[in-house]
């Protein structure tokens, strides 16, 4: 049987490849996990010649014994406002190519940008990000998460914000919502008001 195939998607800036310590971290968890042969390393493939001051997705699509590589310009998406889908199955806590269930409820996102996934009662992430909401003091992130991104385990290792249970009628508590990934942080915000969350 054919092990599965993983994406990891690094933010390029001015040439230079952004967390890539977290990102190798999360390569070298997988490996092990489903019990590769060997680890790809991500340094060995992370030259490129891209010197502008754009923002490129460096995208390793990779398995066991082989991965490609793909640079494209990143344009951020522009995000209005999510709605809430319900979801007690849905299971993502690997980077994994296949995105089918991800995809499904997305599709339900009816005329908002993009979706907020409840997952037995508490708020977990969007389809591309994890969220960080802000109360006013202090900055949080689900601790129910269904993928822990690169970008949400570098701010939790900064300190920058803090982990808690939030259900969607917690979400009243809070005036901010951020989407973050590898390519964006809470200084690259998405989504500024929580009321726009469709209930």
């Amino acid at each position: 049987m054919n092990k599965p195939k993983f994406i990891e998607s690094i933010r390029l800036e001015k040439g230079v490849l952004q967390n890539l310590k977290f990102h190798q971290q999360r390569v070298n968890q997988t490996s092990k996990i489903f019990s590769f042969n060997k680890t790809l390393d991500l340094r060995s493939i992370a030259l490129t010649k891209i010197n502008d001051d754009d923002i490129y997705k460096f995208r390793v699509l990779y398995s066991e014994n082989d991965y490609s590589v793909e640079i494209t310009r990143y344009k951020q998406r522009e995000i209005r406002s999510l709605k809430l889908v319900y979801d007690n199955d849905i299971v993502y806590d690997h980077k994994f190519e296949n995105r089918d269930a991800l995809n499904e409820l997305f599709e339900k996102r009816g005329d908002s940008s993009d979706i907020l996934i409840v997952k037995n009662g508490f708020i977990t992430d969007s389809s591309y990000s994890n969220i960080v909401l802000f109360d006013g003091e202090d900055y949080f992130t689900p601790s129910t998460f269904l993928l822990n991104g690169t970008m949400r385990q570098r701010l939790l290792d900064e300190k920058r914000i803090k982990e808690r249970e939030i259900k969607p009628e917690d979400l009243k508590n809070y005036k901010q919502i951020f989407l973050i990934n590898a390519l964006n942080s809470i200084d690259d915000n998405h989504l500024t008001n929580v009321p726009n969350i469709i209930f």
